[in-house]
């Protein structure tokens, strides 16, 4: 058994405003958009994100009222390509809410993190050489 990359599942209670914050501040693409089912799909490169609004058609769901994020940690995303890391700050910083500016952290990793439309904290990073 293999396992593949995590989906995460975001509540999001305008579906068609979080599709248009990923789609015009982070490039992503979005695969599907059904207001029947009140879910989305969004991807860019190897990320896949689900959108769901808090009164989808899932079994999980609970139908409580949707206030803030509800979540512990943020969604982390590598980027691979050299520099690529602070080309994508250039383009985001100013089109979203920074948590923490780029940076190189002593872990190997340059690294930056913004909020999206709905409160999310998403992060970036980049490997980085560290120098002794």
């Amino acid at each position: 058994m293999k396992l593949l990359s995590p989906i995460p599942q975001l509540t999001a209670p305008s579906l068609k405003e979080t599709v248009d914050f990923y789609v015009s501040v982070l490039d992503f693409t979005c695969n599907k958009l059904d207001e029947d089912w009140k879910v989305a799909s969004i991807h860019k490169d190897d990320v896949t994100v689900e959108l769901v609004h808090p009164l989808a058609k899932f079994p999980f769901n609970t139908g409580e009222p949707f206030n803030a994020p509800v979540f512990t940690a943020g969604i982390y995303i590598q980027v691979d390509e050299d520099k690529g890391i602070d080309e994508l700050w250039e383009k985001v910083k100013d089109k979203a809410e920074v948590c923490f500016p780029v940076q190189d952290f002593d872990y190997g990793m340059r690294e930056f993190g913004i909020y999206d439309n709905n409160g999310y904290l998403v992060q970036f990073g980049q490997p980085i050489e560290i120098t002794a």
